[in-house]
């Protein structure tokens, strides 16, 4: 008897401790997933991924260029070349942007949305840039809009799109780092 009370203790504290350690597994997997949801990505990283991640939440890093001085409830974030921005709208309990936020770096989580150009509102872009060329003296104006659309022209042409998209993020939350 007193054996097999000694054999059962032990096959309980087996199954226990299979238990725990199936416990153990399941918390660390469930940490490595939020992990992979919340890393933090640069503006390069979210760019490369953008039209995968259209309305899912992202999470990405980047200098503020610009906050609306109107409302604060628009942010321009630039990456650490300044040659790529993305904007955040104030969305859901984030009110707006502290207009002291700008030139420091922020991590912004939010949801990204796209806007596409159709082909047919940048011919019309074009056209009112080339009247009010005619119009005007032109200047830095004129050729950085006419830059622009080769840009977006450009874009379209090697991605084999009829359409430009232009990224956003709905922001839900903000931390000014470091």
């Amino acid at each position: 008897m007193k054996y097999l009370s000694l054999l059962v203790l032990g096959l309980a504290f087996m199954s226990c401790n299979s238990t725990q350690s199936e416990s153990k597994k399941q918390n660390t997997q469930q940490q490595v997933i939020s992990q992979v949801k919340t890393a933090v990505l640069s503006i390069d990283q979210l760019m490369t991924v953008a039209a995968d991640k259209v309305g899912q939440e992202v999470c990405f890093k980047g200098l503020v260029n610009h906050v609306c001085a109107h409302s604060g409830k628009r942010c321009i974030l630039k990456n650490t070349e300044g040659n790529l921005s993305i904007r955040v709208e104030a969305t859901g309990d984030l009110e707006g942007f502290n207009k002291e936020i700008a030139g420091n770096d922020l991590v912004v989580t939010g949801i990204l949305r796209e806007k596409r150009l159709a082909t047919s509102e940048i011919d019309e872009w074009e056209m009112q840039v080339k009247e009010k060329h005619k119009t005007e003296e032109g200047g830095k104006h004129c050729s950085s809009e006419m830059a622009n659309i080769k840009e977006m022209r450009d874009w379209m042409k090697a991605n084999n799109k009829d359409y430009y998209a232009i990224y956003y993020v709905d922001g839900t939350d903000y931390e000014v780092v470091d």
